[in-house]
């Protein structure tokens, strides 16, 4: 009786066993499943030329903005709109999480990704920051998808300032050579022993330092081949 007892408790204990595995090997299944289709998004991601547009079901109106918009934000922070192709460097899985839900609500295939991202971050056919994910809707509109990184400091927008266009460089030059004429002593600039600081002497110091740091300013503009952000926030060039 004990013998029975044993061997039925034996042959229970392995169904449950069996039933373990068998659960086991479906919960690997639908894993490796899983990795297969995040592998298919992060794939379409990158190799994506930015050229199809999404039909969405329903959108968030928060996360949906106008090109305009793009291209005025890429040219205070000094930042590219490229194709997803163009990006480099890794997808995070929290975008990817982010794709998954987007297609829920996505009448097809995810397609058209576009990155705003420094020009570091990109492939660009000349040559850590914030990058931010759209899917294009149509009639210049894009769709946020998520962004990840850190965000983007207001002092990228100030530092950058010089270089949004030529009229903001221009200004940028001809205020620091005229401070730089400030600084320059005053026996520099006249022989006049009892000449005090302002003066004609010091309007031309500051007028001849401005001119001097716009000479150099244009030299080395043209020379390296500069790039204004109104030019360049779209732009598949390193210059």
């Amino acid at each position: 009786m004990d013998d029975m007892a044993t061997h039925m408790e034996r042959e229970r204990l392995e169904r449950l066993l069996r039933g373990q595995a068998d659960l086991m090997q479906e919960v690997h299944l639908l894993l490796g499943a899983e990795q297969k289709h995040d592998d298919v998004l992060r794939a379409a991601v990158m190799s994506s030329s930015g050229r199809q547009t999404v039909r969405l079901s329903r959108v968030d109106p928060d996360r949906v903005f106008h090109l305009d918009s793009i291209r005025a934000l890429c040219v205070r922070y000094r930042l590219r709109f490229l194709p997803g192709g163009l990006f480099k460097g890794p997808v995070p899985n929290t975008a990817i999480r982010a794709l998954r839900d987007l297609e829920r609500i996505a009448e097809e295939p995810l397609t058209g990704f576009m990155v705003m991202a420094p020009s570091s971050r990109f492939k660009l056919c000349d040559s850590e920051v914030d990058p931010l994910l759209f899917v294009p809707l149509g009639n210049d509109r894009y769709y946020l998808v998520h962004k990840w990184g850190h965000d983007i400091a207001r002092a990228r927008a100030v530092l950058n300032w010089p270089l949004r266009d030529a009229l903001t460089l221009a200004i940028t030059v001809l205020v620091l050579g005229s401070m730089l004429g400030l600084l320059i002593p005053t026996a520099w600039v006249t022989t006049l022993p009892d000449a005090g600081f302002w003066g004609a002497h010091r309007v031309l110091a500051m007028f001849w330092s401005a001119m001097v740091a716009a000479s150099f300013t244009v030299f080395g503009w043209f020379a390296f081949f500069g790039q204004f952000s109104s030019e360049a926030w779209n732009s598949r060039y390193f210059n």
